[in-house]
């Protein structure tokens, strides 16, 4: 999306710049600040003439009227919303304000109106972004005094829920530097369990180790996450390693563990292994039963090869990972007779078999195939025709096939009916955005509002897919629409979405509502984490200044 520019006779630099250029020049008087501009909001207003003062400040730290200044501008506390106070908070501590920021935070907190993590992500990446847990436990003590609740356990869980890879390793940074020793050990788990799902193994592996320097137990959950992480990664001798633990641990390998590994070998194209697993499982009697005994595993040989899975795994569960997995590495011709196989057994395997051999065809470019193979098996009809036909309807948008894939919908339903209309429609309307553009995309929404009954009921991803698609094509006006009739409607509005408003209205010069709906963010809790909404306000001051 391109980005707004201002012209060279009012582009002033941002305050970071001015930050970082001014200890290294020579400390001249700064010149005197132009007037605010009168179309900004009065709080708008305010900010520049708070932000001018702190750069004055930022070239002469001692400007003792500078000083005075901004301590008489940040008594009108009644000017100090949300966003105004995150932006001077961040500010304030780039010139080493940080008794003024502290001050700021709790007139913020006092108003009520923003979320404790959101307030004490200020203090663990603004005020105190280079020191201790214990630094940001202290600071944040003083902020909240006697009535503080709210710790950094409790932050490290709402990180790992809610907070990207970036701030899930800030956390992870700051425990490790030490000088704090109280993390609890739900907290611990939660860590490793984010660190695994963004694909950090060995960081999880460092947080195991010391809940071990702690005294904690590790549960085999928490093992079984890393063993899928190093799974994922292809890092299959750590994967190895930690099933021997939950080997040693009693854990019962099941079709989770096995699925997991053969998925992996055939990602990374070790299709040999992958094969001799397989064979491996199915030469099992599952009629035997699970026979609970203690396995020796000798070095040298992968755990999962000496174990005893007699029992433990039907076969048909057996042919549908491995053909999941050979699917997924677009393997069509060793699938199609792993297929043929199970077609030839006793039990039907489920949908989703049937779902990724289709998906695996239009990936490997065999569209003809997938729509062939797609009329024989509803032919005969043992799957349910909805149900497969959504997976070739994702193939054709896929393929920038939209008004086919709306005309195979159209004929499934005006033959079977579909059961999860909403959301085999949400993908076509998003195929017609990616392929056709605004017009066919208006055009199937407005015929869905007109006829809900047939197209399902308009839905949150329905509204997300229109907005984004207005801002991909920088129509402020439009978006802002949609945006506004999700919030009417009462639709769970995410952060991503005011980040692309806000980002469009900075677009357009529209600086007033950028703020305005930075701040609206702020306080219906969307923003909590400073690496996102540095981006969104740096965008505004941009226009601003």
């Amino acid at each position: 999306m391109k980005r707004y520019s201002p012209s060279p006779l009012h582009l002033r630099p941002p305050l970071s710049l001015l930050f970082s250029a001014s200890f290294s020049t020579e400390i001249k008087p700064p010149p005197p600040s132009p007037s605010p501009s009168p179309s900004l909001s009065p709080r708008l207003m305010f900010l520049q003439s708070v932000l001018d003062q702190i750069k004055f400040i930022s070239v002469n730290p001692k400007n003792y009227s500078s000083l005075t200044t901004l301590d008489s501008l940040l008594t009108k506390t009644h000017l100090l919303d949300s966003a105004t106070s995150l932006i001077l908070t961040d500010y304030l501590s780039q010139i080493k304000k940080l008794d003024r920021g502290k001050t700021v935070i709790s007139h913020l907190k006092s108003r009520g109106r923003v979320s404790e993590p959101f307030l004490y992500n200020l203090v663990f990446d603004i005020l105190v972004k280079d020191g201790t847990v214990h630094s940001v436990e202290t600071v944040w003590a003083e902020i909240c005094g006697s009535a503080k609740g709210f710790n950094f356990s409790n932050y490290v869980i709402i990180v790992c829920k809610f907070g990207g890879i970036d701030e899930i390793k800030d956390v992870y940074d700051r425990i490790l530097m030490g000088g704090w020793s109280c993390l609890e050990r739900q907290s611990y788990l939660a860590l490793s369990a984010a660190l695994c799902n963004v694909n950090e193994g060995f960081l999880a592996k460092n947080v195991v180790n010391l809940m071990y320097d702690e005294g904690m137990v590790v549960d085999n959950w928490t093992y079984f996450l890393m063993f899928k992480c190093f799974c994922r990664n292809g890092n299959f001798d750590e994967a190895d390693l930690v099933l021997r633990k939950l080997v040693k641990n009693g854990f019962v390998i099941d079709i989770c563990v096995y699925d997991t590994f053969l998925y992996a070998l055939c990602k990374y194209g070790k299709y040999r292994e992958a094969g001799k697993l397989f064979k491996k499982l199915i030469k099992q009697d599952s009629m035997k039963g699970f026979r609970d005994e203690k396995v020796v595993l000798k070095e040298g040989r992968r755990a999962i090869f000496q174990l005893n899975c007699e029992g433990v795994v039907p076969e048909l569960m057996v042919y549908e990972s491995y053909f999941r997995a050979l699917c997924n590495a677009v393997k069509l011709d060793e699938a199609e007779v792993l297929l043929k196989k199970m077609m030839r057994g006793r039990a039907l395997p489920e949908i989703c078999v049937y779902g990724s051999f289709i998906k695996a065809l239009f990936r490997g470019g065999r569209d003809e195939d997938a729509m062939k193979f797609f009329k024989i098996q509803t032919r005969k009809g043992l799957v349910r025709v909805d149900e497969l036909g959504r997976y070739v309807i994702m193939g054709l948008c896929e393929k920038g096939k939209p008004d086919d894939a709306l005309r195979l919908f159209e004929e499934i339903l005006s033959v079977n009916g579909f059961v999860n209309r909403s959301n085999v429609c949400n993908v076509i309307l998003d195929g017609y955005w990616k392929q056709s553009g605004v017009a066919d995309a208006e055009l199937l929404f407005e015929s869905w509002r007109l006829d809900e009954g047939k197209y399902g009921k308009l839905d949150v991803m329905t509204y997300t897919i229109m907005f984004n698609g207005y801002c991909s094509g920088n129509d402020v006006s439009k978006a802002l629409l949609v945006f506004e009739e999700m919030l009417k409607r009462k639709m769970a509005v995410n952060g991503a979405l005011y980040e692309g408003l806000i980002g469009m209205l900075c677009d357009c010069g529209r600086t007033n509502e950028a703020f305005q709906y930075l701040n609206d963010m702020i306080e219906n809790g969307h923003l909590i984490f400073s690496k996102r909404w540095r981006t969104l306000f740096q965008s505004i001051l941009n226009i601003v200044f």
